[in-house]
Parts: C-alpha cells; sequence; structure tokens
C-alpha cells in the first residue's frame, strides 16, 4: 500500500470513529472523498423537498448564490463557529472529507460535521470538542433576514423568530437551537460584541448566533424553519429527541438507490462516479411543486420541462422509479396551456416557478411526449396510455394549428429551442425558424401520437398525423441534408435557406427516431462531423471552433457578457450522453474515453461528487483543462451520465409491456466481470457480465413474475456481431454463454446448445479524432465590438473639488410609482423599497470628462452580477447639448418604453445597469464601459449612490442644456451584459413590476427627473 493510501485510510478511520463511534461502516462511507485543505471546493445538498444548501469545502462562503436557498429565496449566506474566541478556519482545517450524506472537517481539538436532512427545512451541524471551553456558532443572514422579530423560548431551550419579508406562503418562521454536552447557552445578537450578554432591548434585534459553554463531547447546532411558531418549535423538539434517526434517515434512502440499481465493473473510477451520480440526481428530484426535477444548483432550481424530460429516462427509469417517473409526468401535463386562442395552446411548459409558468420553448412538448412512450415502456403501465392522451391531443392540436408549415415541418422562434439565451439585442443563438433536432422530435411525437390513438380506436387522428409524419419525413430528407457538404444542416431560416453553422443538434438524428431517418453512409459522417468538429477530449462543443461566432470561455470582460458564449462554443456536458450512445458502437475506444473523462469530472471538478452545466471550451493560457462553469450540479448532465452507463455499457433495453428485456452491451477492455442490478415488472434483477478470451457469459437472477420473459443477447464476440434470442421462466436463472471454437460460435443457455444469429460487425470508425483546441487568441470574440471599451481608468475618475458643477437637483422622496402614480415594484424581496426611487443628481465636467452621481433612495447588490457594485436598478441619462451636437430625439430605447418631452430632446443617451453605455440620438452606440469584477465597480450601496465618469470626446464639447435621469428595474436576463429597462405589466410578479394600464409595453421608468438651466 502506498504512502498516499496509508495516509487516507488514517485519516477516513479517525474522521469515522468521531462522527459514527457506534455504527459500522457502511456503502456510503466506502464512498467518501477526501479533498484537499489548501484549496476549496464547491458542493451541494438538498432535502429533497424545497431548500438545498451550497458552500465552499475549504473557505468561508462568497459567491451570492452560496448558502441556504428555501423555496427560491437565498435565506442565510454562510455560518461561522468559534471555539474559545477563535474562528475554525476552513482553510486551516487538518483533513476534509465528502460524504453523499455529510461534510466533514477535522481540526486541531474539534471535528465538524455538517449534515442535510430529508424533508426538514433545516440544517444541522455536529461538533464534537475535546476539552471544556465557550463555542460561538453565528449564523450570516441574508438581507431578507432584516426587520426579523426573534424571542427566546424555554421549552425546548432555543432562539424563535418571524422573517417577516419573507412571503406569507413560504416558511417564514426559523429556530436556532442547541443541545449536547453544554451547561449554558445564550443568544448572540445582531451587532453584538463577542462576550457581550444580550440586553433585555436587544430583543427584536435579528439573532446572529448562540453562545455555549461546552463540555468535553457533542455539541448539536440546528437552524430549523416551517410556516408557524407551533410547528417550528415541535419540529425542533423532534430534532432535538431523534437526531440520529433524522441522520439514517438520508442515509438509508440513498443506500436503498445504491443497491436498486447497483454497479461493479472493476473499474473504481467508474464505479464510484456511478454511484456519486446517482446520489446526485437523486438530490435533484424533489417536491417543490408536486414531484419534479430541479434542473441546476444554484441558480435553476425550479422544474424545467425541457431538462426534466431529457433527464427523465436516466433519473427516474433507469432506476426503477416508475412511480415518481408518473408523477412528473402528470405534474407537468396539469401545467399545460389549455387556452385554445393562445399561440403557444397544446405547449408543455418550460419552466415551472412558484410565481410563474412559462411556454416559450418548441421542444419541452416533444421531449414530453418521448418521455410518456418511454415510461411505458419501463414500467409496462398501459393505463396511463389512455390518461394521458387528452393532454397529447390538446399537444398535437395546437402543433399544427400554430406551428407547423406547408411541409410538416414545425417552426418556432429563434430562441425557442434549447439554446435560449437572449440578451438586450435579442438572440445570442438564433436558430429559428425550423432547428434540426425539433424537427426529428416532431417526428417522433408524431409517430408515437398516431400510434396510441389507433390503439385507442381514433383511426381518424392516427390516418391525419401519419400523413402529416410522411410528408415531413420527405421535408426532412429533401431540405435538411446538404448534398454538397455531406452534411446535416443546423435549422433552416424563414427562406428556407440552410444555415452553415457547425453545431452539434445533428446528434439527436442518429438517437432518438425508432425509424430510421438518414442512410448508414449519411450516419457516419455526421458523426464524424460531430467528433471531428465539435468535441474536445472532455466534451461536445455548441459551436465549431472555425466559426467566427465561436467564444471559448464564459466569463472574459470586458469582451463579451457571458451570455454570448453560453450556446456559441462552451462544452456543454449533457452533450455527451447522445454522442456516447452513436459513438459507442462505433468507435468504442473514443466512447469510453469520453465517458470516463465525465466520471474524473464527477469525482475531480466542482461541485464535488456532480456534475457541472458546462466546461469552457478552451484551456486558459498556462493551463491544461479547460474551467468549469454554469450550474455546479445539473440534472440532465448526471442523468445521461447514468443513461449511459444504464443503455449503452451495461446495454439493458427493457419492454415492460412485450414483456421483454434486451441487451447490448459495450464493455471496455479488461472488464472481466461486470455486475449489477436494475428493477423489472416488479422485481430486482441481478445480473452479470462475464468477459473472457474464448467466452463471454450474461447470466440473470431473480425474475419470479409470468408469464417468461422474452431476452435478447446482442454482442460483438470473435470477430461477428451475434444475437441470441431466449426464454427464461419464472423463479430460475438464465445463463447464456458464446463460445468460441475452431468450427466457429457455439450458444448454450442453461447449459443447453442454443440457436444464433451471425453477422458481420460494423467496420470501426477509425477516422474519428477529437478536436484539439485552437488557442488562436485572434479571433474575433477577443477583438471585442465594432465601438470603443472605455477603460477602468477613464470610467471611474473621482472629480476635484474645484471640478465645475453643472447640476446639483434633489428629487422628492416616495415619487418612484410611474407615471401613472400607480406603479408597483415587483415581489421578490430582493426589489426593496427605494431602489427606483431618485433623490438626488449631480453632474459636473471639466475639459476632459463628464462625471455623473445618482443618490437613491436605497441601492443593493444581491451579489449575482458582483462587478457593478449594484443590480436591479437600471437608468437612462439623456443628455441634450443643442442643435449643433448633431440630432435629437425623444425616444429612449433598451425597454423603457418611454419618450421625454420634446424641450429635453436628446443628442446622447447613457444607459446605467451593469457597467454604461453611450448612444446616440441615432441608436448607435458610440462607446461602452464594462466592470471586469468588484473593483472596477460603479455602484456603492453603503453610500446608495452610482457614480462613474465619461471622456467627454463620446459626449460633447457644447454646453449640457437639459438633462433627464430616468430610473427603473434592471433585466440583464440572467446572462449579464449591460441589460435593460424591466417589464410593467398590470399585475407584479416576481419578477416584473405592476401597475401599468396596458397588457405590455408600458413605460418602464418608474422614475423621472428633469434637469435644466
Amino acid at each position: 500500500m502506498s504512502l498516499r493510501y496509508r495516509a487516507l485510510s488514517v485519516i477516513l478511520a479517525t474522521i469515522f470513529c468521531v462522527v459514527h463511534p457506534a455504527v459500522g461502516q457502511s456503502r456510503l462511507d466506502d464512498l467518501a472523498i477526501v479533498l484537499p485543505t489548501k484549496t476549496s471546493h464547491k458542493f451541494v445538498f438538498t432535502n429533497k423537498q424545497a431548500a438545498f444548501w451550497y458552500g465552499e469545502t475549504a473557505r468561508p462562503n462568497s459567491d451570492a448564490f452560496q448558502g441556504y436557498t428555501l423555496y427560491e429565496q437565498h435565506v442565510v449566506r454562510d455560518y461561522q463557529i468559534q471555539l474559545d474566541g477563535r474562528t475554525l478556519d476552513r482553510g486551516s482545517a487538518r483533513a476534509v472529507v465528502l460524504f453523499p450524506d455529510r461534510l466533514v472537517r477535522r481540526f486541531g481539538g474539534a471535528t465538524e460535521t455538517f449534515f442535510f436532512l430529508d424533508s426538514l427545512n433545516a440544517l444541522l451541524v455536529r461538533l464534537d470538542v475535546e476539552a471544556p471551553g465557550e463555542v460561538a456558532f453565528w449564523i450570516r443572514w441574508d438581507r431578507i433576514a432584516q426587520g426579523s422579530v426573534w424571542r427566546w423560548e424555554d421549552s425546548p431551550p432555543a432562539a424563535l423568530g418571524q422573517l417577516t419579508r419573507m412571503s406569507v406562503q413560504k416558511p417564514r418562521w426559523c429556530s436556532l437551537a442547541c443541545w449536547g454536552d453544554l451547561q449554558l447557552a445564550t443568544p448572540i445578537q445582531q451587532g453584538q460584541q463577542p462576550g457581550r450578554a444580550p440586553r433585555p432591548e436587544d430583543q427584536p434585534a435579528p439573532i446572529e448566533g448562540l453562545r455555549v459553554t461546552a463540555q468535553p463531547g457533542t455539541l448539536w447546532f440546528a437552524l430549523v424553519f416551517g410556516r408557524d411558531s407551533t410547528r417550528t418549535m415541535a419540529q425542533v423538539a423532534d430534532l432535538r429527541s431523534h437526531t440520529e434517526q433524522w441522520i439514517q434517515r438520508r442515509a438509508r434512502r440513498l443506500e436503498r438507490a445504491l443497491e436498486t440499481a447497483g454497479l461493479t465493473t472493476g473499474d473504481s473510477l467508474l464505479d464510484r462516479a456511478y454511484a456519486w451520480a446517482r446520489i446526485a440526481m437523486e438530490d435533484l428530484i424533489t417536491h417543490q411543486q408536486g414531484p419534479g426535477i430541479w434542473a441546476g444548483l444554484p441558480w435553476f432550481n425550479n422544474y424545467w420541462g425541457r431538462d426534466s424530460f431529457i433527464a427523465f429516462t436516466g433519473a427516474l427509469l433507469c432506476t426503477g422509479q416508475y412511480a415518481l417517473a408518473r408523477q412528473v409526468l402528470e405534474t407537468f401535463a396539469r401545467y399545460q396551456d389549455t387556452n385554445p386562442l393562445s399561440k403557444t395552446f397544446g405547449r408543455l411548459p418550460n419552466r415551472i416557478r412558484l410565481n410563474d409558468v412559462i411556454y416559450n420553448t418548441a421542444d419541452a412538448t416533444p421531449w414530453f411526449v418521448l418521455a410518456c412512450e418511454r415510461y411505458v415502456q419501463y414500467s409496462g403501465d398501459a393505463q396511463f396510455i389512455e390518461r394521458i392522451f387528452p393532454v397529447l391531443k390538446k399537444a398535437m392540436e395546437g402543433a399544427i394549428e400554430n406551428a407547423m408549415d406547408e411541409y410538416g415541418l414545425l417552426t418556432h422562434g429563434d430562441a425557442e429551442t434549447w439554446m435560449d439565451a437572449v440578451g438586450t439585442e435579442g438572440p445570442w443563438s438564433p436558430r429559428g425558424n425550423r432547428a434540426v433536432e425539433i424537427q426529428v422530435l416532431w417526428l417522433e411525437q408524431l409517430r408515437i401520437c398516431a400510434d396510441w390513438a389507433e390503439q385507442l380506436g381514433y383511426r381518424d387522428w392516427a390516418r391525419q398525423w401519419r400523413l402529416i409524419a410522411r410528408r415531413a419525413r420527405f421535408a426532412f430528407r429533401s431540405f435538411y441534408w446538404d448534398r454538397l457538404h455531406h452534411r446535416l444542416v443546423d435549422h433552416l431560416n424563414p427562406d428556407n435557406s440552410p444555415d452553415p453553422q457547425i453545431r452539434p443538434n445533428s446528434v439527436f438524428a442518429l438517437t432518438l427516431p425508432a425509424d430510421t431517418l438518414l442512410t448508414r453512409e449519411q450516419q457516419r459522417a455526421v458523426l464524424a462531423e460531430l467528433v471531428n468538429q465539435l468535441t474536445y477530449p472532455w466534451g461536445v462543443s455548441s459551436l465549431a471552433q472555425s466559426d467566427p461566432q465561436f467564444h471559448p470561455y464564459h466569463h472574459y470582460p470586458p469582451y463579451y457578457p457571458p451570455d454570448a458564449a453560453y450556446h456559441n462554443g462552451l462544452v456543454w456536458t449533457w452533450l455527451n450522453g447522445p454522442l456516447i450512445s452513436a459513438l459507442m458502437p462505433a468507435n468504442p475506444t473514443l466512447a469510453w474515453q469520453l465517458l470516463r473523462e465525465e466520471a474524473r469530472q464527477l469525482l475531480k471538478l466542482d461541485a464535488i461528487g456532480s456534475q457541472s452545466e458546462l466546461l469552457e471550451a478552451w484551456p486558459r493560457p498556462g493551463n491544461d483543462r479547460p474551467k468549469v462553469s454554469g450550474t455546479v450540479s445539473q440534472a440532465w448532465s448526471l442523468a445521461e451520465f447514468i443513461r449511459n452507463v444504464h443503455q449503452d455499457v451495461l446495454g439493458i433495453h427493457p419492454d415492460a409491456l412485450t414483456k421483454k428485456l434486451s441487451f447490448s452491451p459495450h464493455l471496455a477492455e479488461g472488464m472481466r466481470l461486470v455486475r449489477f442490478h436494475f428493477p423489472f415488472l416488479h422485481a430486482r434483477i441481478t445480473g452479470h457480465y462475464r468477459q473472457e478470451n474464448d467466452r463471454f457469459t450474461l447470466e440473470l437472477s431473480g425474475y419470479s413474475g409470468t408469464p417468461a420473459l422474452n431476452v435478447d443477447l446482442r454482442t460483438a464476440f470473435a470477430g461477428k456481431q451475434v444475437t441470441v434470442h431466449a426464454r427464461w421462466q419464472s423463479g430460475s436463472p438464465l445463463r447464456l454463454v458464446l463460445q468460441k471454437q475452431r468450427g466457429g460460435i457455439l450458444c448454450r443457455v442453461n447449459g443447453k446448445p442454443h440457436p444464433l444469429e451471425q453477422e458481420m460487425p460494423e467496420p470501426v470508425l477509425d477516422t474519428l479524432r477529437f478536436v484539439q483546441p485552437a488557442m488562436d487568441m485572434s479571433i474575433p470574440a477577443f477583438k471585442g465590438p465594432a465601438y470603443d471599451l472605455i477603460a477602468p481608468a477613464d470610467a471611474l475618475r473621482q472629480p476635484s473639488r474645484l471640478t465645475r458643477v453643472v447640476f446639483d437637483i434633489a428629487d422628492p422622496r416616495g415619487d418612484d410609482r410611474g407615471p401613472t402614480g400607480t406603479y408597483l415594484y415587483p415581489l421578490n424581496p430582493a426589489f426593496e423599497p427605494g431602489i427606483f426611487d431618485g433623490r438626488q443628481v449631480v453632474i459636473r465636467r471639466d475639459d476632459g470628462y463628464y462625471y455623473f452621481q445618482i443618490k437613491l433612495e436605497n441601492l443593493v447588490n444581491p451579489g449575482w452580477k458582483p462587478e457593478a457594485g449594484f443590480q436591479l436598478t437600471y437608468l437612462a441619462i439623456a443628455l441634450n447639448f443643442g442643435d449643433k451636437a448633431g440630432v435629437r430625439t425623444t425616444r429612449v430605447g433598451q425597454g423603457a418604453n418611454f419618450s421625454v418631452p420634446l424641450e429635453y430632446a436628446y443628442n446622447r443617451i447613457i444607459y446605467v445597469g451593469n457597467g454604461y453605455r453611450i448612444t446616440d440620438a441615432r441608436g448607435r452606440i458610440l462607446a461602452e464601459f464594462r466592470p471586469a469584477d468588484p473593483s472596477q465597480a460603479i455602484g456603492h450601496v453603503s453610500e446608495k449612490t452610482i457614480r462613474f465618469s465619461v471622456p467627454i470626446e463620446y459626449l460633447s464639447t457644447e454646453t449640457l442644456r437639459t438633462a433627464v435621469v430616468l430610473i427603473g428595474g434592471q433585466d440583464d436576463h440572467g446572462g449579464g451584459g449591460l441589460g435593460e429597462f424591466r417589464a410593467v405589466l398590470p399585475e407584479a410578479g416576481e419578477w416584473h413590476g405592476g401597475g401599468g394600464k396596458r397588457p405590455d409595453a408600458n413605460p418602464a421608468v418608474y422614475d423621472e427627473i428633469y434637469l435644466r438651466r
């Protein structure tokens, strides 16, 4: 045994004995990941309801999304432990170990264990101390806790508070409690200095922690949330009385999950990664709004239709969770757009959040239909077909009425595919109006709905839909195959011209159709392009690096905002799934390289034990591997890895309706014995493959149902593609053996000779090579925009005391009600009162610069995009330098839906959000300042002020005659960049304002400040 593994064993043994002194080692303990103590990694846990923790292993949380989030509301940023006044610095921990159900940090004199519990809205920390002393447990609250009201409860002893700013529909009561080997516990209140006891007048202040006089032994600290005070305190009492039971409930669930669909291949990297993928995927299956799948953490903690149905097979079917799978389908079916007058009639939602449902995607619906068929195949639930068919009928009616063109193809908007990023100038990756994968999915929807219609006796509908399918299939083969370049085009433009961009979406033409769409030669050409043009050793890129729109890095300020790269070059880890499925039969060596790379990412990259949404396409200069980006735990990425192992490695394809099991394994070289378990027809099937030089064995046991099963085995053996059809009788094992002999191949089933079919296998496609990053720093993305980028030194100048004041205007408090006086802020608590209310505008000028200072009633920085120093407030500053300075206009852009009075018509306008942009009256962008990090912030929350400087060359040397400052909400569409004004509708929603008089296109300005000489 190496010294490294001896040290690892000692660390694990020590930690395990401290944390679980009374129980034996479990499968979860075998999966422990020992982490570096000097390099921090990210980790996530959920409670499978509506809460999650996103944290750091070896440093305090710093990202705005890190900490505790409950029902889409960020509540706690972090916690901190002090021992006799000394902070337990996570970066100084002697050991850090992540288990599937806990995180352990070992310090000198203490061991901290962090737990997240199933079903309970709580976090639980165990502290084992070796000596008596004072322990302080601090909570770092987010702004939602401001104004909360607290009191001390004696039974059980705990602090009880109400987060008054949190929605009444959410668990807004919370309790901070401790128990264990202690003598005394007292609350720590906001602003209280260490060592000072709380005073009666402190009681209304938020409680920030507990101070404990501890004995050697174990302390427990818990923060529990509930919907009323009584239930919250009851949950605290229950957790205190049954602490170990709560901990074991999660552990037992995870162990059952691993047993239900277990895997042992002898490849420890693959086995451990598969187990961790199962665990991480389980965490994303939640019950926030009925059963569903969170798309990703930390910011996609809601139900996305497309993501859910792509993840559906790996997350729920391969793992045997059939009842839950049906519930997920029914959850989405309840939210179908059933309004016949709606343009999205029949669609399934793109996203379901607590306060809104949207239908802005063309692919969620066909993915849903495909998920329904797969559910029936895996579960055998034939009754579901009749139950779900009315939903499918509406989906067909809506698509045919609103989206089908004359060729039978499905049309859609530029951003209504999975490549859906939108900025202030429109979609970043426009793919309207007929994307290739949308047509493949549409053909599958037509096939399934026609088959089920006929099965249910609706022959006219079946006939109609098959006629459409025939027409659409002919159009697909006519329009999408580029005969000149021997490739499948990514999408058709509205004028029917094929788009030349090389994107990965053609992979679905290889993996989804039940009836082959392409010839064998065409399939191999498509696969060659996918691998040779788009697939790096670490994953599949969203755009070929030869394309002028290619962006290799996600965050690369100031040259472009993150969403410019989102679907224009970044590697999407979920795409490895369909590519591996297509690649495994054609070039198993490359398929296995990519699968093992995914396994490495799962165990080594953030979030540890899960899989990220994105990787950058190229390594940064000086690095060998690319950076992780996007969400740190992504459902469809995890589910596709699970599905690849289940369907492509083990080759398990069940059809419960026909009582048939098909096996088409692709085992790696050197895998001698592979053991696996999977659920089928209410049984737990145990199987193994044994691979030897001249023999291949499949053995199955565990089936006790009726009637006998049909079992097919199809595998490459002895230079041939071999197929065996067998019957598996209930109650006895099934053993299929292929034996290489001098005269050919002998097959035995349960010891008896059995017929087999042989054919020559498809030749390996050996012309495939993974893409190597070009690392060409002269690509267009790195040249910046066509206009000037203002340097920080020019944007952040401070005026001197002698700088001339052009305007200094005060504005009344409380006039941020819009032009009609009826406007309401968006409902999300991040939109704090006063952030759209201007109080003072000061404009100064010297010979080289204008200086702007806008003071507001309030200013916030949630930290989602921290570089500007503030968020959610958006400004337009219209500047009138007179007719000599050029054309003037009154219309304000960036979604303002507003015109200034004629006498304030402007030559230049400055839009201020995440940086600022200067535009002339014709709408031409003259220059922009894009802050790269918080050191270049223009917003100062502590002063409630936005200030910046502008070189005079971008404005005018003429006298500034008038100015207008317009203030509203900022909306950057989640992708960074400058942003635009946030919409105002008649009714306020979580992310849009209310009080508008029109259904849409209301003025988005809450406050107007007019300045003139």
